[in-house]
């Protein structure tokens, strides 16, 4: 005599077994895929906490030059893309990657035969580089790098943080040797009072707050 009660409960145990082994490879595939897809960010570089004084100038840069001999000569110009700017009586000169101190000893030494007092005075008036911010602060857009600047100081100079963002979230993009390097900062620290190591930005830095979750 068959026992179909028996044969019943083997055949639903078996099933049972098939769909468990069925959802435990089904979950595994999707830890996998998830790890996977996992890009984890970037340690951030020892060189990213040293100050890099930021004053040469550049292509783009407006800048003022007063002569302290001949006031009417005095003049804002904007450094060519080729480098130079053109000045009254000397013409073009090569400002591109001079400091500015070098870059006033130098007019300073074209104007000698040229004005009685050839002091020459130069200011920058705008810097072309720059760091760009964008989500939760409160003026999204490009901060001049005239100076050396943290991460931190680069938000609060675009209003700072919006009281929706995660300061323990700020993302900071940065083009280096060709490559894009994705580092996450932690701002919560500095903000709080603990202890943390100030990040600097480099210029065409692009700074990103996230959102908080809650």
């Amino acid at each position: 005599m068959i026992n179909h009660k028996a044969g019943a409960g083997a055949w639903l145990r078996q099933r049972l077994a098939t769909g468990m082994i069925g959802m435990a490879a089904l979950l595994a595939a999707f830890a996998s895929v998830g790890c996977g897809n996992m890009n984890p960010a970037p340690m951030v570089p020892a060189e990213a906490y040293v100050s890099k004084p930021s004053g040469n100038l550049a292509p783009g840069d407006q800048i003022n030059v007063a002569f302290s001999g001949a006031p009417e000569l005095n003049t804002k110009q904007k450094i060519q893309p080729n480098g130079k700017v053109s000045l009254p009586t000397v013409g073009d000169v090569s400002a591109s990657g001079r400091t500015i101190n070098s870059f006033q000893a130098q007019l300073t030494a074209l104007y000698q035969p040229h004005l009685q007092d050839p002091t020459v005075v130069v200011s920058l008036e705008t810097a072309s580089a720059g760091v760009y911010l964008s989500g939760e602060v409160l003026r999204p857009g490009k901060i001049p790098l005239d100076r050396p600047m943290t991460a931190l100081e680069a938000v609060m100079e675009a209003g700072g943080f919006t009281k929706f963002a995660n300061p323990k979230q700020v993302i900071v993009v940065r083009n280096q040797s060709s490559k894009q390097n994705r580092y996450v900062l932690n701002m919560n620290d500095a903000l709080t009072g603990m202890e943390s190591s100030p990040f600097y930005v480099r210029p065409f830095d692009v700074i990103y707050v996230k959102q908080s979750a809650w």
